[in-house]
C-alpha cells in the first residue's frame, strides 16, 4: 500500500523570451527570474497535511535541478516523465502549454521547452491560448501544475523530491 505525499503548486515571474521552434514547441528563455514559490495543496486523503499546509521559495538553479532528478528517477523507473501543465499570464493574455524540458542555457540562464501539442481547448477557449507569441515580454507570471513525490522503495511518498518542506 502506497502512503500519498505532499503535493505543490509552483508559481514563478519573469522577463522572458519566446522563441517559436516548430508548430508546436517553444523554447522559453528567462532573461530576469524570480524564486520559485511551491505552495502545498490540498489532499483529500490526508488530514493531517492539510491541518499544516507548507508554502515556501525555492532558487530557480534548485528547481531545475530538482526537475531534472525527478524526471531521471522516473526514466530509470520506466514511467512517465514529469511534464507539468502550466498556463502563462501576460498582462491577462492568458497562454497554455506543456513543460516537456527545464534547463540552463550556456549563459546560465533557466530556459523552458514547452509544447502546446498536449493541450485540448474545451468550453470555445480560444486557439490563442495555445499560440504563443515570438518575442520579449516583461513580468510575465507562470503558474505550473503540481508535482507529488513518487514512492521510496519501501511504498511511502515523502516530501523529498519537494524541496524538503
Amino acid at each position: 500500500m502506497t502512503q500519498e505525499g505532499r503535493s505543490f503548486d509552483q508559481i514563478v515571474t519573469g522577463d522572458i523570451h519566446i522563441e517559436k521552434l516548430n508548430k508546436y514547441k517553444y523554447m522559453i528563455t528567462f532573461r530576469k527570474i524570480s524564486n520559485f514559490l511551491l505552495y502545498q495543496v490540498w489532499n483529500k486523503n490526508n488530514e493531517i497535511f492539510n491541518n499544516k499546509r507548507a508554502v515556501g521559495y525555492v532558487s530557480p538553479k534548485k528547481w531545475i535541478t530538482q526537475f531534472k532528478k525527478y524526471n531521471k528517477y522516473l526514466e530509470k523507473n520506466k514511467k512517465l516523465s514529469f511534464t507539468p501543465t502550466a498556463i502563462m499570464d501576460m498582462e491577462n493574455d492568458m497562454r497554455a502549454f506543456v513543460i516537456r524540458k527545464a534547463c540552463l542555457n550556456s549563459l546560465g540562464k533557466i530556459v523552458f521547452i514547452v509544447s502546446t501539442k498536449e493541450i485540448s481547448l474545451e468550453n470555445n477557449i480560444p486557439k490563442k491560448m495555445i499560440e504563443l507569441p515570438n518575442g520579449k515580454y516583461y513580468n510575465v507570471r507562470f503558474d505550473i501544475d503540481n508535482k507529488e513525490c513518487p514512492p521510496d522503495s519501501n511504498g511511502i511518498r515523502n516530501d523529498s523530491c519537494n524541496f524538503g518542506f
